[in-house]
């Protein structure tokens, strides 16, 4: 076990109902775990909280003070609040960074600036995507390289419960898979990618990488999806995992088949999706469906013929309990030294994002991408 005594949090904003607050309150003043609230004893936990877009993320030494519940937890619960990124980083064992709340990725200065600082052999962990290219995120990963900084990037999807709880048989054999999320752009993309490439990579062979991309939007999904280019009863099977149907259910509470009915392009607002096919073959689609459901669901077929199916739940607010689930893992992380998963996994989904990012200027054209030909 390694020595945990720091822990500094690198924010860009803090507010209620953030990811910044949701995991800062958790190592500040404990969260539930195995069926108890579990306390950080004996860690002192650190913020510095830095202005968008600021010089290496420095601020004046009362700056934090304009923000009232930060102070709040400064003044009641010793939280160690400092001006700038490089003190605060300093002397911690792990470092957390965590973007604004509307962001897939933090600010690339105050990264670097973070690992730049980063004590020798300190574990960090950056809540969202790594980068949004293949390129940066390298930058990112030799950056740490240099500093013994172990590395690991994500959100909450990876870790939070499954409804129903299930995982792909080791080594299955299979043949496509299906994610349906909502947001905005690049978020919806990252928690899409975020939320299935963890349950593909159990899959015989593991992950090998993805060798093109192609976006769709409009009618286009639709037609795909007649071509067979990814498939209905695969999102059939996904959507069925909802408990946010979205349409008359909630004018009268009707229970209604979205798919069967024709009601996901009547109900989808700005439709979107991406199919990525893998290096092995296997091919996944990527639907960003924004008034179909309001909850993320996959779906996985296997070579045997056989679906599997599952919605990865976001508890509701105020608590928003998901990131209990992240913060015992990122805690084992930090004590044990092993990151939650390979950092390829953060790689291909900073590449990826690019991916999705070059394709929406070109619907319909597949874009090849040897680069991300890695396991």
């Amino acid at each position: 076990m390694k020595p945990l005594r720091q822990i500094a949090f690198v924010l860009e904003d803090f507010a209620l109902q953030t990811p910044a607050q949701q995991l800062l309150d958790r190592f500040l003043l404990g969260y539930r775990r195995a069926g108890g609230f579990h306390k950080l004893d004996g860690v002192r936990v650190s913020v510095s909280l830095a202005p968008i877009g600021g010089e290496g993320g420095v601020r004046g030494p009362r700056a934090d003070n304009g923000n009232a519940l930060l102070q709040q937890r400064i003044t009641d619960s010793g939280l160690q609040s400092f001006g700038d990124v490089p003190t605060a980083v300093r002397d911690a064992d792990a470092i957390v960074i965590v973007p604004r709340a509307d962001a897939a990725i933090p600010s690339e200065a105050q990264l670097t600036t973070a690992l730049t600082h980063a004590k020798r052999g300190a574990l960090s962990f950056v809540f969202g995507a790594l980068a949004t290219n293949l390129a940066t995120a390298h930058t990112f990963s030799t950056l740490a390289a240099a500093r013994q900084v172990t590395l690991a990037s994500g959100t909450t999807l990876p870790v939070t419960w499954r409804l129903p709880q299930m995982d792909l048989p080791s080594q299955a054999r299979v043949a496509e898979a299906l994610i349906v999320v909502q947001g905005a752009s690049p978020l919806a993309e990252l928690h899409a990618l975020d939320g299935l490439l963890p349950v593909l990579e159990r899959r015989a062979s593991g992950e090998r990488g993805v060798r093109q991309v192609k976006f769709l939007s409009g009618r286009e999904p639709w037609r795909a999806g007649d071509r067979r280019e990814w498939s209905w009863p695969l999102l059939s099977a996904a959507l069925s995992r909802s408990d946010s149907p979205q349409g008359d259910a909630i004018l009268d509470g009707r229970t209604q088949d979205l798919v069967g009915l024709g009601l996901v392009p009547k109900l989808a607002t700005n439709p979107r999706g991406w199919l990525l096919e893998h290096t092995d073959g296997v091919r996944s689609a990527l639907m960003v469906l924004d008034g179909v459901v309001a909850d993320f669901n996959f779906a996985v077929h296997l070579a045997d013929g056989s679906n599997l199916s599952a919605q990865l739940f976001r508890a509701p607010v105020p608590a928003q309990e998901h990131y209990s689930r992240l913060a015992a893992t990122l805690e084992d992380f930090f004590r044990t030294g092993t990151p939650p998963w390979p950092t390829q996994r953060s790689l291909l989904t900073a590449g990826l994002l690019d991916a999705c990012r070059q394709t929406a200027a070109q619907p319909g054209v597949w874009l090849r991408t040897p680069e991300l030909s890695f396991r």
